[in-house]
């Protein structure tokens, strides 16, 4: 990056009342603790902090300028800094995001949908890296704050973006894609996720919707058409359409996925009628629409099917998305911590049972959160799917997991299979008894549970012992 103060005083509406308009801004943080030289500090204010009372040690740390919401009293500046004064810095942030990216003419990808956005993400910047350096967002920076950041990291350098968008209710995408401008979209899916604040599955699809708000003539949108709800609120917007999944009528159509050793093999149909081989290196079936749909937008932008196959084959998943840890005992370790609603919790269930030996599954399952009235239902469901599946032991951890281990009860698995504590200490303290390095185990819950903490304390009792 390298764009100066009058750019950003002019894309944010600002006033200079420190310093001057000359210096060169080569980075943008939000965060005091990491400041590299020459970047530019935006103080946010949030409900539990404020980026004001950390502008001076940015500036001593070497930020070039600072950008906030209120004018400063007795503060002493370092020699060539500057401070550019607006009305809300978060705004600023954004209008900021909003100027810059248009700097740029390269594709732009926005995702967005209910459940596996991010996975879906990942498979794209995949894909399209083989051919074009492709900037993505990382982790689930997919938000009001996230969203601008990664933008501000583009440079000349790169030919191709990926951003994924959040939301958790109406108009917040439409925010989003204003900043970003994609050239194109991809919408997973739609589920009841979210209906604490959006009150129906209209309204999810709606909300899920307004990426294609923006989308040029010359773009296009890939949804999922297996839901019908989805294809007709997206048939509302002027921007080309094309769909996925596994109904005959999708232009991408997976046809058959089976599990092959140590991942899946995918048969898909594209638009033209030509079928194409896929394998993917995870063996878990519930991600095959989230490969179909990676592999019909990339060649959509015309990235070689050949190439798209090889990324694919050769993919690796990140950070704690359906993270597999193979057991010396023969025994796996499945970390899909980052996130959870009955939807992503019965999928993972699936996945764990075709990971798992007979007789050595073991599903520990926290808290979901933003259920709203589907709160109780939501986690009895996931009890039920728990038995279902076959699971021979569920550890439910949390508060609202009370409601995990109930279901399972009533759906008829054995009480002396089902244990519930409201601590994960509790939960692991158990375990540790329990389980050996023999035995497949899934743990997911929504990303505040920090789940995956129970998996660090395991690891010395159970993953690696003696180690």
């Amino acid at each position: 990056m390298q764009i100066n103060l009058e750019f950003v005083s002019r894309s944010t509406g600002g006033k200079i009342i420190y310093g001057n308009d000359k210096g060169i801004i080569s980075a943008i943080t939000t965060d005091s603790r990491r400041v590299p030289p020459g970047s530019l500090f935006i103080a946010l204010k949030g409900e539990r902090f404020d980026g004001h009372e950390f502008v001076l040690p940015a500036l001593a740390q070497g930020a070039r300028a600072a950008v906030v919401s209120r004018r400063p009293v007795n503060w002493e500046f370092p020699d060539n800094t500057a401070l550019i004064l607006v009305d809300d810095t978060l705004q600023a942030l954004q209008d900021l995001a909003a100027s810059y990216r248009m700097q740029f003419n390269l594709p732009l990808i926005a995702v967005t949908g209910s459940v596996g956005k991010t996975t879906t993400k990942e498979l794209i910047a995949s894909c399209l890296a083989f051919t074009w350096k492709t900037l993505k967002t990382e982790g689930n920076h997919n938000n009001d704050i996230g969203l601008p950041l990664t933008l501000l990291q583009l440079d000349a350098g790169y030919q191709a973006a990926v951003v994924e968008m959040g939301m958790r209710g109406r108009g917040e995408i439409r925010r989003l894609t204003a900043i970003a401008r994609p050239s194109c979209a991809l919408i997973s899916n739609i589920e009841p996720v979210h209906l604490e604040r959006l009150g129906s599955m209209e309204n999810i699809a709606r909300a899920k919707c307004e990426v294609l708000t923006a989308i040029p003539a010359d773009g296009f949108a890939l949804i999922n058409g297996d839901y019908k709800l989805l294809v007709k609120t997206a048939a509302e917007y002027s921007c080309p359409l094309y769909t996925f999944g596994y109904n005959k009528e999708c232009d991408f159509q997976a046809q058959e996925c089976k599990i092959a050793g140590s991942g899946m093999q995918i048969r898909m149909r594209m638009p033209d009628g030509k079928r194409e081989e896929i394998f993917f290196p995870l063996p878990a079936t519930r991600l095959a629409l989230n490969v179909v749909s990676a592999a019909g937008l990339s060649s959509l932008l015309g990235v070689d099917f050949a190439s798209i196959r090889s990324r694919l084959r050769d993919y690796r998943p990140s950070g704690n998305r359906l993270h597999i840890v193979s057991l010396e005992a023969g025994g796996v370790i499945i970390n899909d911590t980052y996130n959870a609603n009955p939807v992503s919790m019965a999928a993972a269930l699936e996945t764990g049972r075709q990971l798992a030996r007979p007789g050595r599954y073991a599903a520990i399952l926290g808290d979901m959160y933003e259920l709203g009235p589907l709160e109780e239902e939501g986690h009895l469901s996931v009890g039920r799917k728990a038995h279902y599946e076959g699971v021979d032991l569920l550890v439910a951890v949390g508060e609202k997991a009370r409601d995990i281990a109930r279901g399972a009860i009533t759906a008829g698995m054995d009480p002396r299979q089902v244990h519930y504590f409201e601590t994960k200490a509790e939960g692991v303290q158990y375990l540790q008894t329990r389980v050996d390095n023999s035995w497949s185990m899934l743990f997911k819950a929504s990303r505040g549970m920090q789940l995956e903490t129970m998996i660090d304390e395991l690891t010395e009792t159970i993953i690696n012992p003696g180690r």
